[in-house]
């Protein structure tokens, strides 16, 4: 997408723990631009007090394009300054894949 576009975008969150060794999120958005969603669900297990491991399943898109990651996610691993999370496999319907996907914020 190129240019500007003014629209709507509506997103939920949801982090749950429900034990003191486990974690549950999810999100999801929809936006009125290019008709587009993002869906996300991640399970994991704390390991220590080091960060939560666990399966993670993302999807998004909009017109003409769409993405599905599957993988397993570190979350939380919290260094000096930054907090980090990383996921597996990603393909598109351009036919582009990538192996690891990662953040830090």
């Amino acid at each position: 997408m190129h240019g500007t576009s003014v629209g709507i975008r509506g997103t939920v969150n949801l982090w749950f723990e429900p034990t003191p060794s486990t974690m549950f999120a999810t999100d999801a958005s929809l936006t009125s631009i290019a008709t587009g969603y993002s869906l996300r669900a991640a399970y994991g297990w704390r390991l220590e007090d080091w960060f939560y491991l666990g399966p993670e399943a993302q999807a998004f898109a909009c017109d003409g394009y769409d993405q599905l990651r599957l993988g397993v996610h570190l979350t939380g691993l919290k260094t000096e300054l930054w907090e980090w999370s990383a996921a597996g496999w990603a393909e598109d319907s351009d036919r582009r894949s990538s192996r690891i996907c990662a953040s830090a914020c």
